[in-house]
């Protein structure tokens, strides 16, 4: 293992917030961009996004006390096959809706690696030292998915079972799979990815100083991010 080279440290760390922070804000803007698209009105906060359809909403106010008591009995009434044809098309689109934030986080990340892959001839290059690191860290949105994962392992122990509101879970239930089974998917995918850009383009002596740097920018960045500055600049 290399020594610590701390100009290099307090610059990854400064990155790996930044790109920690970027990447959350991308993610959401997945499912906004998307909810748009289908008529929604959508809003991002700083860790999650709303939509709601006004439309929707209308034909659900337009329901009878009779017509709602019948809808929790399973019983017929005029309405039924508008409802239930409703619904379906509700749960279709909440699915896309929230496929496109981590869909969008995959394909940036995607297209740093393939970036990063492009340009390695470049990056012995002095000229090219901060392009590196840029195209790096954009490699690096794959880190959404072990990090995730990470978390939810946690939030398992602590709570006895598996979150159940994350992208990936809402998405394995409604393909029918395990709550779990998505989230793991992704994770090792995305530390494939991150393993190869550790492996291909950070040079030996530094890899220790990126590891410590992606630890602390990674986790400090979360915390600022979700529990300090984000309420504040995008409540």
């Amino acid at each position: 293992m290399g020594e610590i080279d701390n100009k290099l440290l307090y610059r990854l760390i400064l990155g790996f917030v930044a790109v920690n922070i970027i990447a959350t804000i991308m993610h959401e803007y997945g499912h906004f961009f998307i909810a748009k698209y289908l008529g929604y009105d959508a809003r991002v906060s700083y860790g999650f996004t709303t939509w709601t359809n006004p439309g929707y909403q209308d034909f659900f106010d337009s329901l009878t006390r009779d017509e709602r008591i019948k809808i929790r009995t399973n019983e017929y009434f005029p309405k039924k096959d508008d409802y239930e044809a409703l619904m379906k098309r509700i749960k279709d689109e909440a699915f896309m809706i929230t496929l496109a934030g981590p869909l969008l986080t995959m394909l940036i990340g995607t297209f740093g690696l393939i970036a990063a892959f492009w340009n390695k001839d470049k990056f012995g290059e002095e000229a090219y030292a901060l392009k590196k690191w840029v195209v790096i860290f954009i490699a690096l949105f794959w880190l959404r998915a072990p990090g995730n994962y990470v978390l939810d392992l946690l939030i398992t122990v602590q709570r006895g079972r598996f979150p159940l509101s994350n992208d990936e879970a809402i998405l394995a239930r409604y393909l029918g799979f395990d709550a779990w089974s998505i989230s793991f998917v992704l994770a090792v995918l995305g530390l494939i990815m991150v393993y190869i850009v550790y492996k291909k383009f950070i040079p030996d002596p530094d890899k220790t100083t990126f590891l410590l740097g992606g630890l602390i920018g990674g986790v400090g960045g979360y915390l600022l991010w979700l529990f300090m500055l984000g309420p504040i600049v995008m409540p």
